[in-house]
């Protein structure tokens, strides 16, 4: 079946609020963006063609609970799969799929998952959402995490490798919030959590993910703060990005972190953000001053 074909299959399978749909082996290799319009449609079958990619339309069959694609040429899902909160069947096997997305996850009811067959390396961590899941098969993959070791001992042996690498992976986030820093401070302070981010990473031989939120900055956002304080964070930048590189030329990457921070250019560095700091602060009084005395000269007109 050509496009052509499919789309009027489609067209009357829609007049007909069909909720299966068979268009197995029928030589597709490309689905229409109008398989979206099935609202009713519970069963999907695609198996045996020649599809490289699904229309993100697909997202659009929120009743769906089977999906059956087994066979194709796809190697990516559509962004936005996560949607179908329904499913319950989904079949991906003999695929040229590298990489299943975190959205996975979403799919709560799903109790059977084949990616037998496809191209994979790795699982998302994802998968521990899927309280349901009763069937994962996942022969003929080159997998290399979960290791080969974890997942011959099944499905429970791969929740529990992949629940005990989540934790791993949120315990290594750290959230920083951040009141009332410029706007003109924000992006080179940025880039230099990045760097010190990667110097505690590669220090520790693992991700440390630092996050950062700025809170309330409308009041400070035409604050002129002084070149020398911006300079301060362009420095902290310089040497970061210039101890990293050492760390990793001379290997001393197995010296244990809190040797790092005996360095005393490290400390130099920390007395500058501290005196930074306080000087922030100084200018917000200053500020707050001068809004206390224009709001009083503005009342003394008034009378």
């Amino acid at each position: 079946m050509d496009k052509a074909d499919v789309l009027q299959f489609i067209t009357r399978s829609k007049k007909k609020k069909v909720t299966e749909l068979d268009l197995s082996n029928k030589g597709i290799t490309e689905l229409p963006d109008e398989i979206g319009d099935i609202s009713n449609l519970k069963i999907l079958n695609l198996s045996y063609n020649n599809i490289t990619a699904l229309p993100s339309s697909i997202c659009k069959l929120l009743n769906l609970e089977k999906l059956l694609l087994t066979r194709n040429k796809i190697s990516r899902l559509p962004v936005g799969m996560g949607s179908l909160k329904k499913l319950k069947t989904l079949d991906l096997s003999y695929n040229p799929l590298v990489k299943i997305s975190s959205e996975i996850g979403l799919h709560s009811k799903l109790d059977l998952l084949d990616i037998s067959f496809c191209e994979l390396r790795s699982l998302p961590v994802d998968i521990t959402n899927l309280y349901n899941l009763k069937t994962l098969i996942l022969e003929e993959n080159p997998i290399e995490f979960p290791p080969e070791k974890v997942t011959k001992r099944g499905l429970y042996a791969i929740m529990h490798f992949l629940t005990m690498e989540k934790r791993k992976k949120e315990a290594s986030r750290v959230m920083i919030q951040i009141f009332n820093l410029p706007e003109k401070i924000q992006a080179p302070f940025r880039q230099y959590i990045r760097y010190f981010n990667q110097m505690v990473s590669d220090a520790n031989h693992k991700d440390v993910i630092f996050e950062l939120n700025f809170i309330n900055q409308d009041f400070y956002q035409e604050m002129d703060i002084n070149a020398g304080v911006e300079g301060y964070l362009y420095d902290v930048m310089r040497y970061i990005q210039e101890k990293i590189q050492n760390i990793k030329n001379t290997g001393e990457l197995d010296k244990d972190i809190n040797d790092l921070y005996v360095d005393s250019r490290v400390n130099g560095i920390k007395e500058k953000i501290k005196h930074f700091n306080v000087s922030l602060d100084d200018k917000i009084e200053e500020i707050k001053k001068i809004k206390r005395e224009l709001n009083g000269l503005h009342d003394s007109l008034e009378e």
